[in-house]
């Protein structure tokens, strides 16, 4: 299988029935975020959200057609329904059970929207939402230090490889495990070489 970044200019664009009939060769796996500089991040949005807290995972696409990669590598995401059919999958379903993913899914939940930048932002997004906290606590040490915690995360998750990465974001609650407060986030990080799709959702009440 072609890497999603492998791009062929000369390649024609897939057929409406091409790219629908593609999607029945979509099989995702899980593949585990052993780290702990992460784990060390998300103690602190456990210890900020108390009322709340996260759900993080990991999946990579272990069997694709090059339709699949003809959509990745121009980073057509949404024309490809690429984040509903990450989250319509069985085991993101299981694996992110407490989520709740509603049967039925927008072309692309929650809105999520592209950032520009993408990883070279992650950093600064994660410690802003530990430096803002939840409802009742933020974060306790400096605001360098958060920024700290959060780059050894992102380093964990991307081997600072940032031009592979793809960042979306939302803050809607769409799915009924957020409590559709202030404090509702979902991120979602894709790996154009890996074929990898990471989802970090942190949510809090008052």
């Amino acid at each position: 299988m072609r890497q999603w970044n492998d791009i062929d200019w000369d390649e024609p664009r897939p057929s409406i029935e091409e790219l629908v009939g593609s999607w029945g060769s979509l099989d995702w796996e899980p593949v585990p975020i052993d780290s702990p500089s992460v784990d060390a991040y998300l103690s602190q949005v456990r210890d900020t959200h108390v009322n709340g807290g996260y759900l993080i995972g990991r999946w990579r696409a272990a069997r694709y057609s090059d339709v699949t990669t003809w959509f990745a590598a121009r980073n057509r995401l949404e024309e490809y329904e690429m984040h509903r059919l990450l989250f319509d999958s069985p085991v993101v379903r299981a694996d992110l059970s407490p989520l709740e993913i509603p049967v039925r899914l927008d072309r692309v939940p929650g809105a999520l929207k592209e950032l520009p930048g993408g990883a070279l932002n992650l950093d600064g997004i994660l410690a802003t939402i530990i430096v803002r906290g939840g409802a009742y606590k933020s974060f306790q040490r400096s605001a360098a230090e958060a920024k700290r915690l959060a780059d050894e995360a992102v380093a964990a998750l991307t081997g600072r490889r940032y031009e592979d990465f793809r960042l979306d974001r939302t803050h809607e609650p769409w799915t009924p495990w957020f409590f559709d407060v202030a404090w509702d986030h979902t991120l979602v990080l894709t790996d154009y070489r890996k074929a990898e799709m990471t989802v970090l959702c942190v949510t809090d009440t008052d």
